[in-house]
């Protein structure tokens, strides 16, 4: 791919293990980097989204930790379900953290869930049921909004497109769009992850999420409000310029979570924050983390 920068180019070709394992009855995908001594930084993606939307991003925390990203099933390289529900998320989540030993007392400090959109909820869930306490949840973009938020404004997040098969890869590749949709000056990243998001089938290319996830996953308010009831710590961070992070909503934010809480916005980003600024996003989740020890 053209106009990669050096850093990008740096960042994917850093040593990592692909591994799985199965989680009440689905086989979910992970990746591994880093030194399994550091603290461990556990990625998760938003929705219709994978693992490999942090590959440019892990490999540049692992001088202080060991990083897992994970497919969620109906995603990525995972299982697809019959059925779908935060807590069985949040297991995954977990599932793949004690995997890799990641709770250890060995370690300096227990791991962090890292989460974007989708991801920042489920992290959540993954640090409000973990039986073992988490040093904490990241929320990236991630809105809880308010019980007299008016829906009728709400712009949609997730893959609402049936799936087809398209004849050639450069037709799917072609038909890649952001949910929701928004500017990226970084295409470098958008043809990367537009590359993982596809997979190759009998009859020509499809995309890989479920695409009855939606039909299948009811979140309740409850389940993204259980970030305002963690016994751990918390971080928020956000695009300056998401439509899904509105002052009504940032408000609402500000006044149930706990005093002294992190939230940080990241100029010139929309909801999409690890596509438009990683490397402002990384020094964020660093800061953030640091802020905790």
């Amino acid at each position: 791919m053209k106009n990669q920068p050096d850093w990008f180019i740096k960042s994917l070709k850093t040593e990592k293990k692909n591994k799985s394992l199965e989680v009440q009855g689905a086989t979910i995908n992970f990746q591994q980097w880093g030194d399994p001594k550091n603290q461990g930084l556990v990625l998760v993606h938003g929705t219709g989204a994978h693992s490999h939307w942090w590959d440019f991003i892990a490999p540049l925390f692992i001088d202080q930790y060991e990083v897992v990203a994970l497919d969620l099933s109906g995603m990525g390289d995972s299982d697809h379900r019959k059925n779908y529900n935060s807590e069985l998320f949040a297991k995954e989540i977990l599932a793949v953290a004690e995997s890799v030993n990641l709770f250890s007392n060995h370690r300096p400090y227990k791991p962090v869930i890292c989460g974007h959109s989708l991801g920042g909820w489920m992290s959540a869930t993954a640090g409000y049921i973990a039986k073992e306490k988490v040093s904490g949840v990241i929320m990236i973009d991630s809105p809880i909004r308010p019980p007299t938020f008016d829906y009728s404004r709400h712009r949609g997040s997730g893959p609402i497109r049936k799936i087809k098969t398209y004849s050639t890869k450069e037709a799917i590749l072609e038909r890649f769009r952001l949910a929701p949709e928004q500017p990226c000056k970084n295409k470098f990243i958008l043809d990367y992850i537009a590359n993982w998001s596809i997979k190759k089938v009998k009859k020509g290319f499809e995309w890989k999420f479920d695409d009855t996830l939606f039909e299948k996953l009811q979140p309740a308010r409850g389940d993204r409000e259980v970030a305002f009831k963690l016994d751990c710590n918390l971080g928020i961070i956000y695009g300056s310029n998401s439509p899904m992070m509105s002052e009504e909503v940032m408000s609402y934010m500000r006044s149930n979570v706990r005093e002294g809480t992190p939230i940080i916005p990241i100029e010139d980003s929309y909801h999409h924050v690890p596509l438009d600024q990683p490397i402002r996003l990384i020094e964020e989740i660093r800061s953030v983390i640091d802020s905790w020890k």
